[in-house]
């Protein structure tokens, strides 16, 4: 949770935090020895050398440069369909598969009942449990 106060008094915050760095960085400057001077000249070197090297290497971002810009901007309704049309295929997908897989069950059943009803046997033989083991040792 934000609190104005605590808004109004951080930028005389950091402006206190950064004069006391900048009185200790120039305390600690005083002290340094030549050889101290000399490595810290020389790693300063290595870095402005990396730095000429580094932006063939690196990329950076600069303003919408990385946003989505144009007929695909989020707030425009080709994106919005575009984002739920996969979604609506996949449900319709769905419902299709479903009846197709309840109309094959329908037709296996009704394959089935044909199969018995016009069978030699009466549908009873079959709920026999005497039967249900004369088909086992048959196999």
């Amino acid at each position: 949770m934000k609190n104005d106060a605590t808004d109004l008094l951080r930028p005389m915050v950091e402006a206190r935090l950064a004069q006391q760095f900048a009185a200790r960085l120039h305390g600690a400057e005083q002290n340094i020895t030549s050889e101290q001077s000399e490595r810290l000249k020389a790693l300063r070197l290595m870095a402005v050398a990396q730095v000429k090297r580094a932006p063939a290497a690196s990329a950076i971002a600069q303003g919408p440069t990385l946003a989505l810009t144009g007929p695909f901007h989020w707030k425009s309704w080709l994106f919005r369909v575009s984002a739920v049309l996969p979604v609506i295929l996949l449900v319709a997908g769905l419902l299709v598969l479903q009846d197709y897989q309840q109309e094959r069950f329908v037709r296996a059943t009704a394959d089935i009942d044909t199969a018995l009803l016009l069978g030699d046997l009466p549908p009873t033989a079959y709920a026999d449990p005497g039967f249900a083991r004369f088909l086992k040792l048959e196999r």
